[in-house]
């Protein structure tokens, strides 16, 4: 029968402790020091063009490029703040061959030409799964009408000065870096770049005003060789669309995934 096991040195005892300590201080967030009054009009601007967004109805050309393939779409998109979003893929006949819609609780694509549906709760994961870019629902509807959301309690803000496209402002907080060239007068974006654990990626806009949304967006992945391209064709702001229109009732006879 063995004795009892001899105790740690006071010097291990004190490495072990050290060793702690410092693997504690690590996962520790930095210290938030207060942010320049600058950066804070900024991003209340930026806050204040998000609440003015209400909903949107339009016609879109989207092309998805994955590798060498390329997919085009054209059909009408829906987007109702904060975190709804519908979109009818059209033949060139005008019927519908894929639906897509969310909210903030679920989302369900339904491919109609091989009567299969996905369904699962909305999620910057399921985004990822249907889009290539994970986005939570909230993020996904902002970047499509240029009304960008700050990333939550940075860290840091730091204003940048003025390149190619004009100027911008850098945060920095647990979700990871956003970058965004803004108009410092108006709130108008020009470009984000994206860099955290969810995603690496740059937005660009084309046209638009402070008082209308981007006439062409660019999503690009920054980590693999995907981007997005969306055109509107015939916008209207602010149409009172229906909750109802963000939810899709599938057939019966419809083969049902669901993913999470």
């Amino acid at each position: 029968m063995s004795g009892p096991r001899p105790s740690l040195s006071r010097g291990a005892a004190l490495l072990a402790a050290a060793g702690l300590l410092a693997a504690g201080c690590a996962a520790l967030p930095p210290s938030r020091g207060p942010l320049a009054p600058e950066a804070l009009r900024l991003i209340d601007l930026l806050h204040r063009r998000w609440q003015q967004f209400d909903d949107l109805r339009t016609l879109a050309d989207i092309t998805i490029r994955r590798d060498d393939r390329v997919q085009r779409l054209s059909g009408v998109l829906l987007l109702r703040a904060p975190a709804s979003f519908r979109f009818e893929a059209l033949t060139p006949w005008g019927q519908p061959f894929l639906l897509l819609a969310g909210n903030a609780e679920t989302v369900t694509l339904y491919r109609v030409a091989d009567n299969r549906a996905a369904i699962g709760p909305a999620s910057a994961k399921a985004t990822e799964q249907w889009l290539g870019f994970a986005l939570e629902p909230d993020e996904l509807v902002g970047l499509l009408v240029g009304h960008v959301l700050p990333i939550k309690e940075p860290y840091s803000a730091e204003l940048m000065p003025a390149d190619g496209l004009g100027p911008s402002i850098t945060l920095t907080g647990g979700a990871g870096v956003q970058r965004i060239w803004v108009d410092p007068e108006t709130g108008v974006v020009r470009q984000i770049e994206l860099s955290g654990a969810k995603h690496h990626a740059r937005i660009t806009y084309a046209g638009g005003d402070s008082a209308d949304l981007p006439a062409a967006l660019t999503l690009t992945a920054l980590d693999s060789p995907l981007t997005v391209s969306v055109q509107y064709r015939e916008p209207q702001l602010g149409t009172g669309l229906s909750p109802d229109l963000f939810t899709l009732r599938i057939p019966e006879h419809v083969k049902i995934q669901r993913f999470r």
